[in-house]
């Protein structure tokens, strides 16, 4: 009972069960407080922005009518003048006052022309003659030939205006401002125009054309009669980027004529594409603006006709939608939480007193009958899970006061049990010790053999060496007399004898070059053998190389190829043993290829490395013996089944040789298909290799 109820020390203090759910009921709402604002705002906000957009389509609507207002009044009234026979009778050569009486009675036009199907002007605003404007040339003739009344909006030098109205001078010119609002002393010379051009007809004869037109130059009729029908919005006219017209009114200025149009809407518009966007009218102030291209009677863009709203009411509006929910939101968050709070108390409040008592018991590490009979009298809410809850308690309280005897009993054979393993402990230790002094002895032993096999090593190779000297000189002996005798120096040699001699002559030489082999090896294991290195011209020490074995290749009737780089650095390396490892790796690649078969040698450079390769076609070397081809004295075919002649260390050597000038070798092999054994030689230079001690 003792280890079931031991009090726990060190534990952090948790959260009580109240407080655990007043937490997860608080994280649950603002979830789901912020979910709903990360759904319902954006989608509120959209709704805006469609409504805004609604808003300004529907008031650019409005403008274009305002806009075409005096294109429908004008061409009425022009259809009636057209009619009268005091007009028509100016085209047969009549007077023109009757039709000046008649245009200046319309204030809305500004200027007039009468002009004959032959494009003379008859009559005009201006007081006289003379030729139509250039611009408006199309369109007049187009209304005379076509019989029909045309409209346009033109765009025309302001000297064109003052000829048609001298009077328009002051309304046609605009002064044009900088980005602050200030005068630039300069004037736009471009003026916009709306004209409409009416036939004068007798019968079906037409006679000319009637033009008037109105001046939108510094004009406010069309804006103010805009601004009247959509309170609080404004309206701008622009031409190549340039305000002529508007009544937007801002905290900082009135007057926005002769201002630039942002960039955004004239580059939007002179693609005819509507443009919806923001215009910046002072650093604190923005307004919404919609804008459609102007055309003219040619199809082309000349301007821009913009309408829009200050944002600041809008943002209001928005702003205060989103207070709104947000501080619905927030009052439903705290009357839930207050709900919550009740219903936590509620719930956790036998569940409490199951942890009081639970925590009682703990500290008196046993159960007894009055524990059980607290259970009994704690009342539970109607609650499936808290009912079953008391139940499971109750039955544990009494499931651990049975078991109370059981576990002392438990833990005296606990005890005794404890005291076995320790015995059984010190036994494991003892025979531990045994064991780790008899390993030590092993060990011991071992090193003592690892001594006795080095010095057997050095014994072996110390007799290989000295075995290998006193062979030489009595088989130069032999070769020297062997070479005597095959020249003929002491007398005619018969057949037979010659080629006895020249078989003894080639095993002697085969022999010396075996137990040259053997010396060098010893040699290098010993660490005796001193390398002379020298510049050398690895290219010439190659083709040396060649030159001496070629006979041999041409005896075999092999294909013989060498590749080498041109300009390949000197190498600083000893010719002697570099020509000993390229005599090794060339005589095993002619001598394991079939007659037929090729040879290539190459060398090139890689890096800060010579590589020097020789690839042969001969029978290969199997996959489970090229891990072993450098080893000494090692042949891949059995005794029984060789067809070379050789004890195995031609490689073993080449590749001591080429590690001593710091190098590697390597060998790629397929059996059946051929070899390609690899050497690397670092560059260096001939002072790096005296510095280093390597001369």
């Amino acid at each position: 009972m003792t280890l079931l109820f031991r009090k726990q020390k060190g534990h952090k203090k948790l959260p009580s069960l109240y407080t655990s759910l007043l937490i997860a009921f608080t994280l649950v709402l603002g979830c789901f407080m912020v979910l709903f604002s990360g759904f319902s705002l954006p989608i509120i906000s959209s709704r805006l922005q469609v409504n805004i957009n609604n808003l300004l389509d529907r008031s650019i609507i409005i403008a274009w009518h305002e806009y075409n207002r005096f294109f429908r009044e004008t061409e009425a009234n022009l259809e009636i003048i057209a009619s009268l026979k005091g007009v028509t009778a100016l085209f047969s050569g009549g007077d023109a006052r009757e039709l000046a009486s008649l245009m200046a009675s319309r204030p809305k036009v500004d200027f007039w022309q009468a002009i004959d199907n032959q494009g003379r002007v008859l009559a005009a605003s201006g007081g006289g003659g003379g030729d139509p404007a250039a611009s408006m040339i199309g369109l007049f003739h187009g209304s005379w030939a076509g019989g029909e009344t045309l409209t346009s909006s033109e765009v025309v030098p302001v000297n064109t205006i003052i000829y048609l109205n001298p009077g328009l001078k002051d309304r046609a010119l605009v002064a044009i401002k900088d980005l602050d609002g200030q005068p630039t002393h300069t004037f736009f010379d471009r003026a916009l125009i709306q004209v409409v051009a009416v036939p004068v007809k007798v019968g079906n004869q037409t006679l000319g054309c009637l033009a008037a037109g109105h001046l939108l130059n510094n004009d406010y009729n069309i804006a103010g009669n805009y601004t009247n029908k959509v309170p609080g919005s404004f309206l701008s006219i622009g031409v190549q980027g340039v305000r002529i017209a508007a009544n937007i009114q801002g905290a900082s200025r009135m007057n926005f004529v002769g201002l630039p149009q942002p960039p955004a809407l004239v580059s939007t518009t002179e693609v005819g594409r509507r443009y919806i966007g923001q215009s910046q009218i002072s650093p604190r102030e923005v307004h919404l603006v919609v804008s459609d291209p102007i055309y003219n009677s040619a199809g082309s863009i000349i301007g821009e006709f913009s309408v829009g709203v200050p944002s600041q009411g809008i943002n209001s509006i928005k702003r205060d939608t989103f207070l709104a929910i947000l501080a619905s939101l927030v009052i439903c968050l705290l009357l839930a939480l207050v709900l919550a709070a009740f219903l936590s108390r509620r719930i956790t409040r036998p569940v409490t007193t199951f942890s009081h008592l639970a925590k009682e018991i703990s500290q008196m590490e046993t159960v007894t009958a009055a524990h059980i009979d607290r259970l009994d009298q704690i009342s539970v809410p109607d609650i499936q899970e808290i009912w079953y809850l008391k139940r499971c308690f109750n039955r544990m309280a009494r499931s651990l006061y049975q078991k109370c005897k059981e576990t002392e009993t438990y833990m005296q054979e606990l005890e005794n049990d404890r005291q076995q393993l320790r015995h059984l402990a010190d036994e494991l230790t003892e025979a531990n010790s045994l064991l780790e002094k008899k390993v030590e002895e092993r060990t011991e032993d071992l090193k003592k053999a690892v001594i006795e096999l080095k010095a057997l090593n050095n014994l072996k190779t110390q007799f290989l060496a000295n075995m290998s000297h006193e062979l030489r000189t009595p088989l130069n002996s032999i070769i020297g007399f062997s070479e005597m005798l095959s020249d003929e120096l002491f007398g005619k040699l018969n057949p037979t004898q010659k080629e006895y001699m020249e078989i003894i002559l080639r095993s002697s030489r085969h022999l010396l070059q075996i137990i040259s082999d053997i010396l060098d090896l010893a040699r290098i294991e010993q660490g005796k053998i001193v390398l002379n290195k020298e510049q050398v011209n690895l290219e010439e020490l190659i083709q040396a190389v060649v030159t001496i074995l070629k006979p041999q290749v041409d005896g075999r009737e092999l294909e013989f190829r060498v590749d080498i780089q041109p300009q390949l650095p000197q190498m600083v390396i000893d010719p002697v043993r570099i020509k000993q490892v390229l005599y090794n790796l060339l005589s095993n690649a002619i001598k394991f290829t079939a007659p037929g078969g090729e040879i290539t040698i190459r060398a090139w450079r890689q890096g800060e490395e010579v590589v020097v390769s020789v690839r042969d076609t001969g029978i290969g070397i199997k996959l489970e013996d090229q891990q072993r081809v450098f080893d000494e004295f090692y042949q891949c075919e059995s005794l029984y089944q060789r067809k070379f002649e050789g004890v195995g260390l031609g490689l073993p050597l080449s590749k001591k040789l080429v590690e001593l000038h710091q190098g590697r070798i390597e060998l790629q092999s397929s059996y059946g298909q051929g070899t390609k054994v690899t050497f690397y030689l670092p560059v260096r230079e001939l002072s790096q290799e005296c510095s280093e001690g390597g001369l």
